[in-house]
């Protein structure tokens, strides 16, 4: 069997840099605190990085550098791919969990002032919309950021306050929707019927509540608008 190889932390940095111009030592030792890296240590201490190491670090950086997700998004997808024996299945999956619905490869995460300057509402209507579980920001070491979901929910809050609707009128809706989503949650880890179902059973049950979901909705809407015509 072939003996793994390591490589200095500079080595490393050497192989990554080019890929990543920001990636420095101080982002490698934040990893390792975090917990997202492990790294070998030599008696006096030094950190070496071994060929599985330098691809995990490659894929920390591209999630967050083309991706935008936050540490903690990132740190669940890795605990997920080490459970693994399909990674190229399970990342394409986890992608599809936590990819924005309007997902833009050109966006950039927006700071609040950045999506009032974006939307026109005031950043006390921001704060607002995120107390009530409307806008859902997570923080990436430079603050709160927006993703492309929170910005098409505050440009479709700030339409419709401008025909006279209130900010309060919003409320009911994300709180029926945090009940909505939680009782889906709820019967997918029963139906799934483990704590780590395969990946094509986790596939299988999220279609299967996207489904249920689009089809309800509709049927729902349906009645209403024949009920109010009656």
């Amino acid at each position: 069997m072939t003996e793994p190889k390591y490589y200095t932390i500079s080595e490393t940095l050497s192989q990554l840099q080019t890929e990543f111009p920001d990636l420095t030592l101080s982002s490698l030792r934040f990893l390792e605190k975090e917990g997202l890296l492990q790294p070998q240590r030599t008696q006096g201490g030094h950190r070496l990085f071994s060929d599985e190491d330098i691809a995990r670090i490659r894929l920390i950086k591209r999630l967050q550098s083309q991706r935008y997700y936050p540490l903690e998004t990132i740190r669940h997808m890795l605990g997920k791919l080490e459970q693994t024996k399909d990674v190229e299945s399970e990342m394409a999956f986890l992608e599809s969990l936590y990819t924005p619905l309007s997902y833009d490869p050109d966006f950039k995460p927006l700071s609040r002032e950045g999506l009032s300057e974006r939307t026109g509402l005031s950043p006390t209507n921001i704060l607002r919309l995120e107390e009530m579980g409307l806008l859902f920001p997570y923080t990436n070491g430079n603050g709160l950021r927006y993703d492309e979901d929170d910005l098409k929910m505050a440009e479709l809050v700030a339409r419709e306050l401008k025909l006279n609707t209130v900010m309060d009128d919003f409320a009911p809706l994300g709180e029926s929707m945090r009940a909505l989503v939680q009782e889906e949650f709820i019967l997918f880890r029963k139906l799934a019927g483990s704590d780590n179902p395969t990946i094509e059973r986790s596939q299988q049950l999220k279609e299967t509540a996207d489904l249920v979901h689009a089809l309800l909705r509709a049927k729902l809407y349906r009645k209403m608008i024949q009920s109010k015509s009656k």
